[in-house]
């Protein structure tokens, strides 16, 4: 009974802690959604060709480059530091302006890139070609951006366990079309990730409503962008960095090598992608904590860092232990990816300790450093992984990523001796 009431205690206490009430939320969404979103992959790796899932990995890919270049990611880090000291009023005008701009930036983006598609990537030009996969491809550019948005707004505001909600209808919508499309090859994938994505979307939508966070008003207040735009741009240059590698290599593998060698590279970086969200969940926190609570930084930072190590030994181990009957759920020509993905697990801790460095600055506003800090990291990452893929192959890229987060520890231990 004591152990019962202790253990109730405990529980209790955590929950508590607002660092880790939503640690649990976001990590549990990551869970769910990285389970579902292997669920989606498993199924869609033995109803469709290498050479599909290679091609909507691509256009995966420079969907989420279009977001990022987009400033939705700025947008989103931006509302996290600026929602918990705005004014009822200024979030509104946040909320709605970083909306409406991400929106309409995405849609001229996107219809760019479709329009000069034969310059950007000449294995996609289809989407040119036919006029009824060019709109798809830019609506659904649109709706992952608003989901992204999302994410961003619930985690502001505190209301992780909606995350949770959106990601899962979002996911369990994408599994459950997936069949329904496979006489669409690569473009039956997109179709029921595009799809699955507006579902979390209305979910989202409703969830925002309902909990009254803010009022809905669609309009743009330039002024409040004017006002934080030094901040915003800092962390859209920061967004930039930090997803650059994971989107930029599927299309130079595409352009290089083959539609199969980016799916083995995309199988690969997804599984990986999985952990680091499950870290990023912990570290998130600690953002979401240290906006609100400037003084307690080095607590939370500690807590923070203790919970995500912790995952990170685990993850490795899981990997290292159990990596090859993973890869092998995607198929036998999947376990092409497995020393791939060995490497990347190894670089966990160094990314563990960058990304609490960096959510560190943001805090503190050190903006200089942060972008300094971003491109130190992910710049060499790129040369290197695309020049070592040359002589190494996919091994190339996993050397490439490694090199990154060593400099990024590097430069770390430098700044502490200075």
């Amino acid at each position: 009974m004591t152990i019962t009431k202790n253990f109730k205690k405990i529980i209790k206490g955590l929950y508590a802690d607002n660092l880790y009430k939503n640690s649990f939320y976001l990590m549990l969404s990551n869970i769910v959604s990285g389970l579902l979103g292997f669920v989606f992959l498993m199924i869609a790796t033995r109803l469709y060709s290498s050479n599909d899932i290679g091609i909507y990995s691509v256009m995966f890919s420079v969907i989420s480059l279009i977001i990022l270049f987009s400033m939705t990611g700025g947008f989103g880090n931006a509302l996290i530091k600026l929602v918990p000291s705005a004014s009822s009023s200024d979030k509104n005008k946040l909320v709605f302006s970083f909306l409406m701009i991400s929106c309409f930036m995405v849609l001229i983006m996107s219809f760019i890139f479709v329009s000069f598609i034969d310059v950007f990537s000449s294995k996609l030009i289809f989407l040119k070609e036919n006029l009824f996969y060019g709109f798809i491809f830019i609506l659904f550019a649109i709706f992952s951006a608003l989901s992204a948005l999302f994410n961003g707004i619930f985690t502001a505001f505190r209301r992780t366990q909606y995350v949770l909600i959106g990601n899962v209808s979002t996911n369990i919508g994408k599994i459950i079309l997936l069949p329904l499309f496979v006489s669409f090859l690569y473009m039956g994938i997109f179709y029921s990730t595009g799809i699955g994505t507006l579902l979390g979307i209305f979910i989202s939508f409703f969830l925002l409503y309902k909990a009254r966070l803010i009022i809905f008003k669609l309009n743009i207040n330039f002024d409040i962008i004017k006002k934080n735009f030094n901040y915003i741009l800092i962390n859209y240059f920061s967004s930039i960095a930090s997803a650059l590698f994971g989107l930029l290599l599927p299309i130079f593998i595409l352009n290089i090598f083959s539609a199969e060698m980016a799916a083995y590279f995309f199988i690969a970086w997804v599984i990986f992608s999985i952990i680091t969200a499950f870290l990023m969940s912990t570290i998130m926190s600690f953002f979401i904590e240290g906006s609100y609570n400037i003084n307690e930084i080095k607590k939370n930072r500690n807590k923070g860092l203790k919970s995500s190590l912790i995952i990170a030994t685990i993850s490795i181990l899981c990997i290292f232990l159990f990596g090859k009957s993973v890869l092998s759920l995607f198929g036998e020509a999947y376990l092409n990816s497995l020393d791939l993905l060995y490497i990347f697990t190894i670089s966990l801790y160094f990314f563990v300790i960058n990304k609490m460095y960096l959510v560190e600055l943001l805090i503190k506003k050190k903006m200089n450093e942060t972008i300094i800090f971003n491109f130190l990291i992910t710049i060499p990452a790129i040369i290197s992984g695309t020049l070592l893929m040359f002589y190494f192959g996919l091994l190339g890229v996993g050397y490439g990523w490694l090199i990154g987060q060593t400099l990024g520890i590097v430069w770390i231990i430098f700044k502490r001796i200075i």
